[in-house]
């Protein structure tokens, strides 16, 4: 029977799990107490939770959801971060984290959805575009095309507004004619 400690961390682990996008499990183990704070700062920066966890209650938390897929992330010294947006974010938080204090903080494995991403996959994840870049060249394509479309669209309207007009000019034409003869 667990504790009524133990029965609230399992409740606050449950929480987290419930809306994330993104769950990633790191291995903290070489990480000192002023890398640790300055982790926390910069995820907390980007509305990113970062909770070290004992992995059973972390796994008891996951059953109780009924995301198994989430059992996998923990063993040995973890941390899981929890984000709950763009899934993109944390993967790139966390790598420029470690390029830029040369830490010994280690991804280990995430989950999206229920999909369960390796360590490589994180890699790959936190060097793609973000989705506003994604977006904007999205829009930037679709403005060329529909710019070109557009003057597809008007060039039979504006050919056809030639026919209608070609006999009235010609008319115009042949009564200036005639009056310039008289």
């Amino acid at each position: 029977m667990p504790t009524e400690a133990k029965t609230e961390l399992i409740e606050d682990l449950k929480n987290c799990m419930e809306g994330c996008t993104i769950a990633i499990s790191t291995d903290y183990s070489g990480l000192n107490v002023s890398d640790m704070n300055l982790l926390r700062a910069r995820l907390r920066k980007n509305k990113i939770t970062y909770k070290v966890v004992k992995n059973t209650l972390f796994r008891r938390a996951a059953e109780e959801l009924d995301r198994p897929e989430l059992k996998d992330l923990v063993d040995g010294a973890t941390g899981i971060i929890f984000a709950y947006g763009d899934e993109q974010v944390p993967a790139r938080v966390i790598s420029e984290f470690i390029k830029e204090t040369g830490s010994e903080l280690k991804l280990n494995s995430g989950v999206v959805g229920t999909q369960i991403l390796s360590a490589d996959e994180l890699d790959t994840l936190a060097k793609l575009p973000g989705r506003e870049d994604l977006v904007a060249k999205l829009i930037g394509q679709l403005h060329g095309q529909l710019s070109g479309l557009v003057f597809v669209l008007n060039s039979p309207i504006s050919g056809f507004a030639r026919v209608l007009n070609g006999p009235v000019t010609g008319l115009t034409y042949v009564l200036n004619a005639r009056a310039q003869q008289n």
